[in-house]
């Protein structure tokens, strides 16, 4: 009975992954001067939802790295970190099927 419920939360959970490295890759054009137009709806959302899932994350990296006496990191591991806390979800939803 709750496994349609349990797929259609894994699917969305997949999705999020996608977006997640969309919004990389998109970062790496901005980042080699190349141009992803801002203004494009499709663009937006991408950027507003890969906030949303990124920035408690960053926040938390933040505070960590403080506290260990590291005031700068040149490297944004927060999607990493998110890719893998949403696998790990996928696979424990994936358990109770």
């Amino acid at each position: 009975m709750l496994t349609p419920i349990i797929d259609l939360l894994i699917l969305v959970l997949r999705i999020l992954a996608l977006i997640v490295i969309v919004s990389v890759i998109f970062s790496w054009i901005r980042f080699a001067g190349g141009r992803v137009p801002r203004y494009n709806p499709i663009v937006r959302f991408i950027d507003r939802v890969s906030d949303a899932i990124l920035d408690p994350i960053r926040q938390i990296q933040n505070r960590l790295l403080r506290s260990m006496g590291i005031s700068y990191l040149p490297l944004d591991f927060s999607p990493l970190i998110a890719l893998v806390l949403i696998q790990f979800l996928v696979i424990m939803l994936s358990g109770l099927r």
